[in-house]
């Protein structure tokens, strides 16, 4: 059993959603100058330090405080940009701002930098499961003490270039694609009572995994070792599971269902089948849309399936851990 850590502040942005108007006149100008993925990541993360109360600095760089951003396609607008400025005007019209945004870790370097997060600055990718994998990464980092806080979670853009290779490449998620981000700020819960912050609820278990063969006769298996790994690590038996994040692509949904021995839920959310598939996002949408439905003490099992195969499992308990 590993040791619970705390939420205490989430920001989340999609594209029914987007104002810059409460960022900080810094960060704001910044967000108006990087391209989509960054400007959800910046929306986001801004609300979800100042929920936290970490958004305030006076300039000078926080070692303790980082990053960890799980994304399926990164840059890839800024790419389809970046190729397309390239090929109507040749190397004359590259763009050395275009340029510097063409890498998967630009959004969560750009976070860091708009609010001087000067420790842990980490970029997943694995598919739609990415964002449940950074905030699997980032509550090991906090156990181990190499940040005292981080902001954890995941974001994708979407543009028509996604669209179009999404369809070109016979990768259906089931449901409309969209965009957004969502991130959690994670921290030891003894640190955010010494802050007299209150906690959100607290991550106990996470795992990723693959499915090799989604719809072939060990369909599941996968997604079963994520469940049961993130059920030890949290200690808590199946029965335990109160709220379940459903989030598999409708074709997968036997899938899921395989690999939810013992674990009956009172209560199904389905985010997807509102917000549609946000991707990186998916992982921390869906414990945000538990942690709403949850009472107090309730625990969690937060699912995500992808069409490439990523899977992940995330056990959670809403409320305090105190």
């Amino acid at each position: 059993m590993r040791e619970a850590v705390a939420i205490t502040g989430a920001g989340a942005v999609t594209s029914r959603d987007v104002s810059t108007a409460a960022l900080p006149e810094a960060v704001r100008a910044r967000a108006t100058r990087t391209e989509r993925v960054t400007q959800l990541v910046l929306l986001a993360g801004g609300r979800a330090l100042a929920a936290a109360g970490l958004e305030a600095s006076d300039g000078a760089p926080r070692p303790r405080l980082g990053v960890v951003l799980g994304t399926a396609f990164g840059c890839f607008l800024t790419n389809a940009a970046y190729q397309r400025r390239l090929g109507e005007g040749g190397p004359a019209a590259a763009s050395p701002r275009l340029f510097a945004a063409t890498v998967s870790n630009a959004a969560a370097g750009e976070l860091a930098i708009a609010y001087r997060l000067g420790g842990p600055s980490v970029t997943l990718t694995a598919g739609a499961a990415s964002g449940l994998g950074a905030v699997g990464h980032a509550a090991d980092l906090v156990r181990t003490g190499r940040a005292d806080a981080l902001v954890a979670g995941g974001a994708d853009a979407l543009d028509d270039d996604l669209r179009r290779w999404l369809a070109a490449g016979g990768l259906d998620p089931g449901r409309a694609p969209s965009e957004g981000a969502a991130v959690l700020v994670l921290e030891r819960a003894d640190r955010a009572h010494a802050r007299g912050r209150p906690v959100l609820g607290s991550v106990e278990g996470v795992a990723a995994g693959f499915e090799p063969d989604p719809a072939g006769a060990r369909a599941g298996d996968g997604l079963a070792a994520a469940v049961a790994t993130a059920l030890e690590e949290a200690g808590r038996a199946p029965s335990e599971i109160r709220v379940l994040v459903s989030a598999a692509p409708p074709a997968l949904a036997g899938l899921e269902a395989r690999a939810l021995g013992g674990v009956e839920p009172q209560t199904i959310v389905r985010p997807k089948d509102a917000l549609g598939e946000t991707f990186g996002a998916a992982g921390a949408l869906g414990l945000l849309a538990a942690l709403a439905e949850a009472p107090p003490g309730a625990a969690l099992l937060v699912l995500d399936v992808c069409a490439s195969g990523h899977v992940a499992a995330l056990v959670a308990r809403a409320g305090d851990v105190a």
